[in-house]
Formats: C-alpha cells, structure tokens, sequence
C-alpha cells in the first residue's frame, strides 16, 4: 500500500473521529490544521518576496476558531448565535492588529502595502473562511432543544452533508478527467484540470447531495435537520461543488504565483495540509449560510 493511501486513510480517520465527536474536539482538530495551512499560506507569501505577520495570522486563525468553539466549552451557557454575531468585532480587530503591528515592526521600510494585504489576507482565507465548519457543526434549528449526544446532532448531519458534496467533487473530478479527460478547464492556473473532470464532479455532487440529505433526514437523525426540503438538496450540491472547485483553483493560483508545486510537504503523497484543504475554504463557510437561511430561515 502506497505512502498516499496509508496518510490519506489516516487523515480521514481523523477527520471523521473528530466531526464525530463535535464541539470543541472538532474545532481543536480543524483549529490547528488551519494554524498549519496558515503557516503554509505565510511561506507561500514570503517565496514572493512578501513578509505577512506570522504570529497575527496564526494568533487570528486560533481567535477565530476559539471564538466559533466558545458556546459547546462545557459549562459556558451561551446562545448558538453568539459566534456569529462576534464575528464581525473579531475581524475588526484583526485588521487594526495587523495594520499596527507591521507599522510598529522596527525594520526600514516597516512595511510594505504587500506585507498589510497578505496578513489580512491570511487569517481571512485560513482562519475566518474555515471555522464556519465549526458554526455549522454547532448549530441548532430554531426551536429544537439541544442534543447531548453528538451522533443526533443537527450540525453533524449539516458538515456531513457538505464534506460529502465536496469530497464527491473532488473524487468524481479526478476519475472523470482522467477517464474522459479532453479539454483544459484552465491551463493558466492549473495545467491538468480539465472540463470534463468539472463537470463529473459537479454531477456526483448533486447526487450525493440528494442521497445524503434524503438518509438524514429520513432514517439517520430523527429530528429532520434539513426539515424534509429535499428539493434544496440538488441546489446545494450545485452551490457548494462550484465553490469547492473554485476554492481549489484559487489555491492553485497561489501556488503558481509563488512559483511552487504543493503549499508543503507535511503529508506523503498529498503536499501540504492548505493543499488538501483548499475545497473546504470557501465551501465550508458557504455551506453554513445555505443551511442558515435556504433551509433554516434564520438569517
């Protein structure tokens, strides 16, 4: 068995323990994989000649995912919502921190408009994009009472649904490029990609979707977390496979900017970990708004 399947099958396990298991164990879990995307993300940068703020871009991608975790802490009683809401106070102060701290470097030039751009830049695309996966494990339909058993937790039914969608993506794109493969989707940025790869993982995609919505909300979580709207489900798929696909090629953008072939090498056969997670950037945050206000109503 190759090095790529045998840290492939143990980050899977990993992932799927630790979204099992929910609250702050999955926000610690996916916490400190993005503090490693970060890192990945600031070399990234610096290989162009950029000097982002380290320690902002990792102190604000904890923040944020501390800030997300805040409400399953055990012990603290505070509403689903509060995350959310602070949200927007926790991203002003890091774009103040960032803008200070590289004033205040003590090097000539402090900074550059370069240096500013990629700190924010960093905790944004790293830190505040992701941890709505943790806002989405967490959250509670208005009027339901809060689950104390993590497998029959609403929110474990959502980031299944969404990981589902976008590793059906991924998986269904690979097998379908490489089978029928014809035409580049978009050599500029990502030279093997091609359309028909696209559109094999956007169709598995809505399929899965629909099969995994339909098993939650009819045999697996009995307090219908998608409120039988079965008919969000293939709009879903849509949505969150063309963010995935998306999320993937901007990372390939980085990446050929800095004039490198994988963010790291911390995982045998598979690059770095912001290579193995540049799906769940944007799809993650986006699947947390659809499910808040497609299938919830509450935003």
């Amino acid at each position: 068995m190759s090095k790529r399947v045998i840290y492939g099958f143990a980050l899977f396990l990993i992932a799927i323990g630790a979204l099992a298991a929910g609250g702050v164990i999955w926000a610690v879990t996916l916490g400190l994989a993005c503090i490693i995307a970060g890192n990945e993300f600031v070399a990234m940068t610096q290989a162009k000649g950029m000097k982002p703020s380290p320690r902002i871009v990792r102190n604000m991608i904890f923040a944020f995912f501390a800030l997300a975790a805040f409400p399953s802490i055990p012990g603290i009683n505070l509403p689903p919502t509060f995350s959310i809401e602070h949200f927007p106070i926790l991203l002003t102060v890091g774009v103040c921190a960032s803008f200070f701290r590289l004033l205040f470097r003590g090097e000539n030039p402090p900074a550059t408009i370069a240096d500013i751009a990629t700190t924010i830049l960093g905790f944004i695309y790293v830190g505040w994009m992701p941890s709505h996966l943790v806002l989405l494990r967490n959250l509670v339909p208005p009027g339901m009472s809060v689950q104390t058993n993590p497998l029959q937790q609403p929110g474990l039914a959502y980031v299944w649904a969404s990981l589902f969608i976008i590793w059906a993506t991924d998986v269904f794109a690979y097998y379908a490029g490489k089978k029928f493969g014809k035409n580049l989707l978009y050599p500029q940025v990502s030279p093997k990609k091609t359309v028909e790869g696209a559109i094999g993982g956007f169709l598995a995609s809505i399929f899965w979707a629909v099969v995994v919505v339909y098993c939650a909300d009819h045999y697996i979580f009995p307090d219908h977390p998608f409120r039988n709207k079965l008919w969000q489900a293939p709009l879903m798929g849509a949505l969150v496979s063309i963010a995935a696909q998306l999320g993937d090629l901007c990372e390939s953008l980085l990446k050929r900017d800095a004039g490198i072939k994988d963010s790291g090498n911390l995982i045998p056969g598979h690059g770095g970990m912001l290579d193995r997670g540049d799906g769940l950037l944007f799809a993650g945050a986006i699947s947390y708004y659809w499910v808040c206000v497609v299938v919830l109503g509450i935003l």
